[in-house]
């Protein structure tokens, strides 16, 4: 009897427990995680689930080779880059069908071929800006495979490196092409709408190491000679770039040694605003500190909603963000089940689905949105408009399938404090540990206590004032009385002296 009422009181402790963790899609191939306010790695809810994989036989063609970049143009197509076939795919947006075929290009009356072309980038007008890599060239096309411009290693002083090979490409609203090439380290490469060569945009800084600091300090002593032999110091170069709506670019490196400008977001002057609020990403150390993350970007990609999504070279995940960098999610990792990769090469995304591409598995791999991505993409789309207050309702429900998500307390403490709520807004904020908005919260809170209570305040501080005042008068007269007694003390005593002395 005993070890059966045992066995039932086990039953319903793992019940409980289970009940009260998370719940985690077991379909997943990978580890669905997230971090708690104390930095801790905790099991989440998925955002994303891999809804299938897409090769070349799949669109009706052959296998892709090295597959390189993918880019999704806001009407739904998509241009593949197949560099192991000098080709780009062209296929429609279910990605189920090729549209279309490029292996070669009209020039002025030749036909050029590609040649391990990198990347691709199509503008809303419908240019098509190839890298050109291994013809170590950056082709300028309209959909008809008709050159418009082609653009080679860069006549100028300013241009050091001996080789010219494009790896990534994106262009802006006026025309500007900016390329990551090979060999440089003072940011991407920029030309104008007709190629000239313009300079350098976006360079990273050079973390300061103490051997950095070292180097430095001895360069100033150093002869001419000594510093032959001394090791430069230079910042991680761009491995990656996406261009978002409003004309602002976002960049990547793939250091395992530099964590300082890792993911930015660069203005025209090419200052990186993610500098401002010390965002970070990927993975965090662990809580004792015996092991730090090791992430490398390979690619990043900003969709319509303005969420970025940064894909992981060394694990193989992709890390999604809001436009503040927040956290949102962390899905994909190593391995060869659907959702997992071998070596991870591009990363696009519509405002429901992410796109990653496999460069040996040779695939595209589709991530659907779930139905608690879609809640939490909900209450993001209406805090970044500014609509706090009807963020509340998917908050809460975020919270309710998840208590340990970070991003949901955060929006909630902004809520309320839009809506002069400060004590729970507070309350909030420490859960979701920001001290910007716990101190804004307190701010608030201060304030409308100070202008309740002013009448009290008022008085509390004349009638504290009006006893200070009576105080003072009155240890005054106290002293003054006490003086005329002594006085009148001495004077008796130096009579009786005197009359002594007589």
């Amino acid at each position: 009897m005993r070890k059966v009422i045992k066995n039932i009181l086990s039953i319903l402790t793992v019940s409980a427990m289970l009940s009260a963790a998370p719940c985690v899609s077991a379909a997943e191939a990978y580890d669905v995680y997230s971090y708690d306010r104390w930095g801790e790695a905790v099991p989440s809810q998925a955002g994303y689930t891999a809804e299938r994989s897409v090769s070349g036989a799949a669109l009706g063609t052959e296998d892709f080779s090295g597959l390189s970049d993918i880019f999704r143009t806001d009407s739904g197509i998509f241009y593949i880059v197949d560099s192991g076939n000098n080709r780009i795919v062209v296929a429609n947006e279910k990605l189920d069908k090729v549209i279309r075929i490029y292996d070669s290009f009209e020039y002025n009356g030749t036909s050029l071929s590609l040649e391990s072309p990198q990347s691709i980038f199509v503008s809303e007008n419908g240019k098509l800006y190839i890298a050109d890599t291994e013809n170590s060239r950056i082709l300028v096309s309209d959909e008809n495979g008709k050159v418009e411009l082609l653009i080679e290693k860069p006549e100028s002083e300013l241009y050091s490196a001996v080789t010219f090979w494009p790896r990534r490409i994106i262009a802006d609203d006026a025309g500007y092409i900016y390329a990551v090439v090979d060999n440089i380290t003072s940011g991407s490469v920029m030309f104008d709408s007709s190629g000239k060569f313009s300079g350098f945009y976006g360079a990273n800084r050079v973390q300061q190491t103490s051997e950095v600091i070292k180097n430095y300090f001895w360069k100033l002593f150093a002869n001419e000679t000594m510093r032959k032999y001394m090791t430069s110091s230079v910042p991680a170069a761009i491995t990656s770039f996406d261009i978002d709506k409003d004309g602002f670019v976002y960049t990547c490196n793939s250091s395992l040694t530099q964590e300082l400008d890792s993911i930015k977001k660069v203005d025209a002057s090419g200052y990186n605003l993610f500098a401002d609020i010390n965002a970070e990403f990927g993975d965090k150390p662990t809580a004792d500190y015996s092991e730090f993350p090791q992430n490398s970007y390979v690619d990043i990609d900003v969709n319509s909603e303005g969420l970025i999504s940064c894909l992981d070279y060394t694990n193989g995940r992709v890390f999604q963000y809001d436009e503040d960098c927040n956290l949102l999610f962390i899905f994909g990792g190593k391995g060869n089940q659907l959702g997992t990769f071998r070596q991870v090469s591009a990363i696009e995304s519509s405002v429901d689905n992410v796109y990653v591409a496999d460069s040996q598995k040779n695939t595209i791999t589709v991530f659907s949105e779930t139905s608690f991505g879609k809640l939490v993409h909900e209450a993001t789309r209406l805090y970044n408009d500014g609509y706090y207050e009807e963020a509340l309702t998917p908050w809460f429900e975020v919270l309710k399938r998840d208590g340990n998500y970070r991003r949901a307390y955060i929006g909630i403490a902004s809520a309320y404090i839009n809506r002069g709520e400060y004590e729970e807004a507070m309350k909030y904020a420490e859960l979701a540990d920001s001290q910007w908005r716990y101190d804004r919260a307190f701010e608030g809170y201060r304030e409308e206590f100070i202008s309740e209570n002013l009448s009290y305040i008022v008085w509390a501080v004349i009638i504290f004032s009006a006893a200070v005042i009576f105080l003072r008068r009155f240890k005054k007269k106290h002293k003054e009385a006490s003086g005329g007694h002594e006085d009148s003390a001495s004077q008796i005593s130096s009579g009786k002296k005197g009359d002594d002395e007589k």
